[in-house]
């Protein structure tokens, strides 16, 4: 039933009729048995959204915002064929270290600048 659940959530997601955050907090209910999440303050040291900021210009305000719940972060790396390698510019990114990061980390994990472009971009978890 849960299977059921979750695939019916995705498609509403896919259809764009939730948004990602909504489909995050519902997959959240499903996986601890039909509860809601309860709302309130996060718990101490583990963030919530995986948050991607991308800098042009020498701005401080960001061109490109993209929030992703780390429910469903976390749920698409799964996805991801382990002989895969991720690339950030020139750099490869270990993604069982990401998915680890996900799971404990808060604040910024990442910075990446090209001088050439003049753009930043800058992953953290909130």
């Amino acid at each position: 039933m849960a299977d059921e659940e979750r695939m019916k959530i995705l498609k509403m997601l896919e259809e764009g009729k939730i948004k990602a955050d909504e489909a995050a907090r519902l997959l959240e209910a499903v996986a601890e048995g039909g509860a809601e999440p309860a709302a309130g303050p996060k718990a101490k040291g583990r963030g919530k959204t995986l948050h991607i900021r991308v800098f042009r210009g020498g701005s401080e305000r960001p061109n490109v915002n993209v929030n992703v719940p780390l429910s469903l972060a976390k749920w698409a790396l799964k996805f991801v064929p382990a002989d895969a390698k991720a690339r950030v510019g020139d750099r490869e990114v270990d993604l069982d270290e990401l998915g680890t990061l996900l799971d404990e980390g808060v604040g910024e994990l990442v910075t990446v600048e090209d001088e050439d472009k003049d753009e930043r971009v800058v992953i953290s978890i909130k």
